[in-house]
């Protein structure tokens, strides 16, 4: 994975929690009515949220598999040196 790749899709997953976090802000209480149109911004917030974690996990189990490489050719160039 090219490192320009991850830091994009870092910034887009942030963007979108900034975003959920701006339209989450203008929401109406949970006990008032909501208009069809309030409904599905609603909608359209989980939906960003849902998607932004997802990508999340994505950055971490990169990150880890990443780390794992990392860990694997440290143990290889050790090993050929000896």
């Amino acid at each position: 994975m090219k490192k320009r790749s991850a830091s994009l899709d870092a910034a887009v997953a942030v963007e979108l929690l900034s975003h959920a976090r701006a339209v989450c802000d203008r929401l109406n209480p949970l006990g008032s009515q909501l208009t069809m149109e309030e409904l599905q911004q609603r909608a359209e917030i989980v939906d960003s949220a849902i998607r932004a974690r997802s990508k999340l996990q994505l950055l971490r189990d990169r990150a880890l598999a990443m780390q794992a490489a990392v860990d694997r050719l440290k143990a290889r160039k050790a090993a050929q040196s000896r």
